[in-house]
């Protein structure tokens, strides 16, 4: 605790003038409910949390600079939400019989007296923004209200019952119980939160529930082992599982409805030591409408000449990179450009991961004998103009799709590879002849997924010599750094956009191609046509301000 007064504090730090200070205690003499510090933050003269540290400083209370995280989630039920939401209050934890609370104005005494009528416990106080209570506020008593109706159902007496029950009485059970509240719970939020996926993840005594958010996975609430069982039968249930076969890992899928939206769940579910792990993929969120190839985040010049290679009459065009780089993203993206109803468009996919009116989808099984390669075989007997492979992952597969480009077809896939100079490589390494891979191939795209600086939060910086070698170009003066806010939940960044290189094939390449050049000799021979590659790509969005020099870093490691 400073023995300066707040008052003193602010101008001593520079957050407020003289000017701005006396305005505040005038509003102050006029209005003496209001505290200086909730006066002073309603006067937007300084951010939020230079008031707050200034009123931890003075008061010795504790601030919290990042976003709310409660280890122990039991506390919240001492609060009724009626009165966190009053009040923009959380519980925090227990601390010698004293209940800790975040609060952002302290001085506000009937808090203290509210806390106190509904805990029976003495009061401590730690200090967050308006913005962090209320995310919290939303995060924990939304789960809590999903633990209470989820512990309400009789566990133990459905999991006792699987194995004397039909699938019908039990889906009944199930869809009667509030185990329903928790799993919409968890599907509206990772959908509102623009999670990729939700991890269901069992461990001794407790559960985690995880959500993969902008490539990052973050715990999102805790659930008993008990409540565990219960989810994981709803989630059977709906996505046409054996709800009574735990042994081995198993797969399905469903849709479920939100805001008028269709969401696309893949569930797969694997036997651990302390029973079954679930991750449950959302195929509809980032696919949920059409966009532009720019949006995505590929350049001008870049979306020019990639959409050029997808307009040829035939060939084959292929988008690479790792597992979450986009790729399908990228691909229905074209195909909605390339749906017109004189096109024939006819896709096979594992899975498909958006359903798309006026393209004809089909789901790969491989247990019936429907393959990639089988598959693609029917297909080129349905008249098609337009084929879509959802990979290329042998040699089969490969040699029928470059065959059929050559037939008159245009062919869009898939390839696992580095970058695009390397999936020639790659092709003649599974065994296509370097004829026809020179012969077929349009162009290649090879992309990452990079995360977006939060544009409310991202601070400018000068970079250092050092730091000026490691991006490669001297030039460069400042980059933008990740801080943290509310907005983007204290993690500096916010959504994530895909960065790219187009490798286009002309005569010369196709010539290269055919006289089996190495990959160096590629890229020195796209490097002299100006072919701008990925870490180029990044480096750019680094220099304009979308992404930080440690994403740079991140996306050439992987190049």
């Amino acid at each position: 605790m400073s023995t300066l007064k707040f008052g003193q504090i602010l101008l001593q730090k520079g957050y407020v003038t003289p000017e701005q200070l006396m305005k505040a205690r005038d509003i102050n003499k006029a209005n003496p409910s209001m505290s200086m510090s909730e006066i002073l933050i309603s006067m937007k003269v300084t951010p939020e949390i230079n008031i707050l540290s200034a009123l931890s400083e003075r008061m010795g209370y504790p601030l919290i600079e990042s976003n709310i995280f409660i280890d122990d989630t039991d506390v919240i039920k001492l609060v009724p939400e009626k009165i966190a939401r009053k009040h923009n209050i959380i519980p925090l934890r227990i601390d010698r019989n004293r209940i800790v609370i975040a609060v952002r104005d302290p001085n506000n005494m009937e808090i203290e007296l509210d806390i106190k009528a509904a805990s029976g416990r003495e009061v401590s106080y730690s200090l967050a923004t308006e913005a962090a209570i209320k995310d919290a506020i939303e995060k924990y008593y939304s789960n809590i209200s999903a633990q209470k109706i989820a512990e309400g159902a009789d566990a133990d007496m459905l999991d006792d019952d699987l194995q004397s029950s039909s699938v019908s009485e039990i889906d009944a059970r199930v869809d009667s119980a509030p185990i329903v509240k928790l799993l919409n719970t968890l599907v509206q939020q990772a959908y509102t939160r623009k999670a990729s996926d939700i991890h269901i993840e069992p461990f001794k005594e407790i559960v985690l529930i995880r959500m993969r958010i902008d490539g990052d996975l973050i715990e999102y609430m805790r659930i008993t082992p008990s409540t565990h069982k219960s989810l994981i039968t709803r989630v059977k249930i709906l996505a046409g599982m054996n709800i009574a076969e735990k042994r081995i890992p198993l797969d399905g899928r469903f849709d479920y409805q939100f805001e008028g939206v269709t969401i696309d769940l893949r569930v797969s579910t694997l036997p651990t030591t302390y029973g079954e792990k679930a991750v449950l993929r959302l195929l509809g969120t980032a696919l949920s409408k059409d966009v532009g190839l720019e949006e995505l985040g590929m350049s001008p010049e870049n979306a020019k000449k990639f959409m050029h290679i997808c307009t040829a009459p035939n060939g084959v065009v292929l988008v690479t990179g790792p597992t979450g780089s986009g790729k399908s993203t990228t691909l229905y993206t074209v195909l909605g450009n390339l749906n017109k109803p004189s096109v024939n468009i006819t896709t096979i996919e594992d899975p498909v991961e958006k359903k798309v009116m006026g393209i004809n989808q089909v789901q790969v099984n491989t247990k019936a004998g429907l393959t990639f390669a089988a598959g693609l075989r029917s297909i080129l007997r349905q008249d098609p103009d337009i084929v879509m492979i959802g990979e290329v992952r042998d040699y089969e597969t490969a040699e029928i799709t470059m065959r059929a480009s050559i037939t008159g077809h245009l062919v869009l896939s898939t390839l696992h590879t580095n970058d695009s100079c390397a999936t020639i490589a790659r092709l003649i390494d599974m065994g296509v002849a370097p004829y026809l891979v020179a012969a077929a191939v349009n162009g290649i795209l090879s992309q990452r997924l990079v995360k977006r600086l939060c544009p409310k939060c991202k601070k400018l910086e000068k970079l250092s010599l050092e730091q000026k070698k490691i991006i490669g170009d001297e030039t460069i003066e400042t980059s933008y750094v990740p801080t943290g806010c509310p907005s983007c939940n204290y993690t500096g960044y916010s959504g994530r956009f895909a960065v790219h290189e187009v490798l286009t094939f002309d005569t010369d390449i196709r010539t290269l191609v055919t006289k089996g050049a190495s990959t160096e000799q590629l890229r020195e021979y796209a490097e002299k046509q100006g072919m701008e590659f990925m870490d180029q790509n990044v480096r750019n969005r680094v220099r304009e301000g979308e992404t930080s020099l440690e994403e740079y870093l991140r996306i050439i490691f992987t190049i």
